[in-house]
């Protein structure tokens, strides 16, 4: 007796142990759902090898930014130069540099301790607060506003050009969640919630917001989808049965897959949230393919337990291969060298290889104890027809009218990738209603530059304060200007030339460097304040250039920075200084844009390799792997050119999801060409054999990308551009690999009669141009 007819014989012969020992372990993993935690970390996310994340870390470290945020402040009517919005401006600013963790020196506005004015007083320098008490008067507010405008660098920042918004920059230092960041800031406007003002925020940490917003969603629609793909499965199998036992090894697998992700620390974050969506599907998948040859069992047999034995079988090898595909290709994501998307792979790989494992397990013996379906349900209807008109186009012509049809489709996807748009502003994925959105929206009507990029100078100590070094950031600064990215920028040159006017009034342009290093050394140490801890360290080893940028499309930013490093290379520091670019905002947006999207693509190839290899050691045939990856490679082209004509971006959204649509087609593929294998060996004719598979395992196959389709198309009617992807883009991709798998591939195989199908035998044949035996069935 086969070893797993014997194992199969077991798993029915001591049902009520092993349903006992999966309690047992159900119980264990899940308990560990008691240690999960939902965390939101920007930081996840981000690509830890990319250069431009690691100069932003460097940044950060001495300067801070990662938790920057923009309040602005807008009276309802008129400009912000009165006294009431002033005082405002005033208690919001010390407010804020009493919060927890905030860095002291970034807090920034008309009334903040590291912004100064500075005034030639008797031959030296008086540097004082910009604002040290709110003016009354007309007279003072005048003053103050003419002292605004008196200094380029500060002009335009803390009040906006339409003089309509005064704004409140203020940062935190690394550890604290975006959540306490975002509320820590919003809790500035609570006490003049009666007050003629509106308060708006702005900053990186609002996208956490966005993110836990669209969990929350996520949250409601799982239910959803859970009950869309069971009305699908039970449209499908027509019984009761036939939709409760998929669905128990969906939610059984998916309670496995979270406890795992509890036991073993990985949290809960903006990538894997999805994770238990992809799992009911995958797993009602996987039990959808046994159940449909359990039926074909019980019908034949007519012995319920028999039925099981052989279904398990049968089933068990191409279950086997198809999950630890699945399973495989999600855990090479481990690989990819950024932590979220590493833990969103393992925790798919988790539950697929859960829903494998209770297969083989639990739902044999489940099924043994169960009453047999008092009737399998005949085929008809829409699906008879579809499988009737595929298995005659495959026979007609050598299916040359499915090889033309595909060449179609594929040269309208190759057109359409040629106008494929990439990247774009990363507001796209928040809602156009949602906070985040709707503030950033309002402060960008006063103040466009709300994206950053840093750049880093790193030389010897004392190195800040030389007139090779401001020299070459002052002018690294106008050639960032010539950009119609860039709104402003600034610099510890900003703060000289500052100083530079007030020493030299009389200077036909008194707003400049100075000519000598004497002189720079003289003005740093005169006019030596707060502000400048915003751009130099304490040891004047390295000074941060800021530029604030009108938006974070990659497509943009990417060339502005490719921009400056050639400025750079053809205009070096001074010796021993090093000019790192870039960080920021912007920067780490295109790191993880290009990282994400290209390491995606590049997962997509990996994905395919290993099915190609795993397929290939099942099937035991070289050849075999290729046939399973054909209907993915049809696909993911096909994916590309809807990316194309329909203009959705290429991204790190899209790309993501091509990714998984390919670790989810493989299934198909598999499950045909096993049961193509046997039905051949059984069978007369190619013609039969063909049918027959058509007819029950593509049955499954057409039922289950159906009921993965309609599951995810859930989220198509979400607000989130993220889940819109997944609700628009993965039915595509069921409807494509599905309907490759059961025309193009075993067109394929009818035309090149590979011998792990038909035989060596047949093989050397149909290679003398001997006819094949479908001939012999006509």
């Amino acid at each position: 007796m086969p070893p797993l007819e014997r194992y199969a014989r077991f798993l029915t012969g001591h049902a009520w142990t092993v349903l006992v020992a999966v309690g047992v372990v159900t119980a264990a993993l899940v308990a560990g759902m008691g240690r999960l935690r939902v965390s939101i970390d920007i930081e996840a996310s981000l690509p830890a090898n990319h250069p431009f994340v690691q100069i932003d870390h460097q940044i950060r470290r001495e300067f801070g930014g990662r938790n920057t945020m923009i309040v602005a402040i807008v009276p309802r009517d008129g400009e912000v130069w009165r006294s009431d919005v002033l005082r405002v401006v005033q208690e919001v600013t010390l407010a804020a540099l009493r919060l927890p963790d905030v860095i002291a020196p970034n807090v920034v506005s008309l009334a903040a301790p590291s912004v100064r004015h500075a005034e030639e007083e008797g031959g030296t320098i008086r540097v004082d607060y910009l604002m040290r008490d709110v003016p009354e008067t007309p007279e003072e507010i005048a003053t103050l506003r003419a002292r605004l405008d008196d200094d380029p660098a500060l002009r335009g920042v803390l009040v906006t050009p339409d003089q309509r918004a005064a704004l409140v920059l203020l940062d935190f230092y690394d550890g604290v969640s975006g959540q306490d960041v975002v509320a820590r800031t919003a809790s500035l406007a609570e006490p003049y919630g009666g007050r003629p003002l509106a308060f708006y925020f702005a900053g990186e940490p609002m996208f956490v917001m966005a993110s836990l917003e669209q969990s929350r969603e996520i949250a409601w629609r799982i239910p959803l989808t859970f009950l869309v793909i069971a009305g699908m499965l039970l449209l499908s199998f027509r019984s009761v049965q036939g939709m409760l036992v998929p669905m128990l090894t969906a939610t059984l697998s998916t309670l496995w897959g979270l406890g795992l992700m509890g036991w073993t620390g990985i949290v809960i974050d903006g990538w894997n949230v999805a994770v238990p969506i992809l799992l009911i599907a995958v797993a009602a998948a996987h039990s959808a393919q046994m159940l449909k040859r359990y039926g074909e069992e019980v019908e034949r047999t007519r012995d319920n337990r028999a039925a099981v034995i052989a279904a398990t079988v049968s089933m068990g090898p191409v279950m086997v291969a198809a999950g630890s595909t699945a399973a495989l290709g999600f855990a090479s994501l481990a690989l990819f060298g950024v932590r979220s998307i590493g833990n969103f792979g393992l925790s798919c790989a988790y539950g697929i290889a859960s829903a494998v494992l209770l297969e083989m397990t639990f739902i044999p013996a489940l099924r043994a104890l169960l009453p047999a379906p008092r009737r399998v349900p005949a085929e008809g209807g829409p699906t008879r027809w579809v499988l009737s008109t595929l298995h005659a186009a495959i026979f007609h012509a050598g299916g040359r009218r499915i090889l033309v049809a595909t060449g179609l489709a594929l040269a309208s996807a190759a057109l359409g990738a040629l106008f494929i748009r990439t990247y774009g502003s990363t507001r796209e994925y928040m809602p156009p209603d949602s906070m985040a959105r709707v503030h950033l929206a309002e402060i960008e009507k006063h103040f466009p530059g709300t994206i950053t990029m840093t750049i880093l100078y790193q030389g010897p100590p004392g190195s800040a304060r030389t007139l090779g070094l401001v020299r070459h950031l002052a002018a690294l600064q106008d050639e960032l200007a010539r950009d119609p990215l860039v709104l402003r920028t600034a610099s510890l040159a900003d703060l000289v030339k500052a100083l530079h006017k007030t020493f030299n009034a009389d200077d036909p342009q008194p707003y400049r460097l100075p000519d000598s290093q004497e002189l720079l050394a003289q003005l740093m140490f005169l006019g030596e304040s707060p502000a400048f801890e915003r751009f130099t360290d304490r040891a004047l080893a390295k000074a941060v250039l800021v530029a604030y940028l009108r938006d974070d499309d990659s497509a943009r930013v990417g060339p502005l920075v490719r921009r400056a490093q050639a400025w750079v290379d053809a205009h070096p520091p001074p010796e021993g200084v090093r000019v790192l670019i870039a960080g920021g905002v912007g920067p780490t947006i295109l790191a993880v844009n290009e990282h994400t999207t290209h390491g995606k693509l590049l997962n997509t190839l990996v994905v395919l390799c290993v099915i190609y290899l795993v397929s290939s050691l099942m099937l035991r045939s070289a050849l075999g792997g290729l046939y399973v990856v054909s209907p993915i490679v049809a696909t993911v082209a096909i994916l590309f050119g809807v990316l194309g004509w329909t203009g959705i971006r290429l991204d790190m959204g899209s790309a993501s999801v091509i990714a998984m649509a390919a670790g989810i087609g493989a299934d198909y593929a598999i499950y045909f060409l096993y049961r193509l294998r046997e039905e051949h060996a059984r069978l007369p004719t190619d013609e039969a054999a063909f049918g027959a598979t058509l007819h029950t395992s593509g049955r499954a196959v057409l039922f289950v990308a159906a009921s993965i389709g309609a599951g995810f198309s859930v989220m198509g009617f979400s607000k989130f551009l993220g889940l819109q992807l997944f609700g628009t883009l993965m039915p595509i991709a069921m409807a494509v690999s599905c309907l490759a798998a059961l025309s193009l591939m075993p067109v394929l195989v009818l035309r090149t009669r590979p011998a792990f199908v038909f035989g060596r035998a047949a093989k050397e044949a149909a290679g003398r141009g001997t006819p094949p035996r479908a001939a012999a069935g006509r």
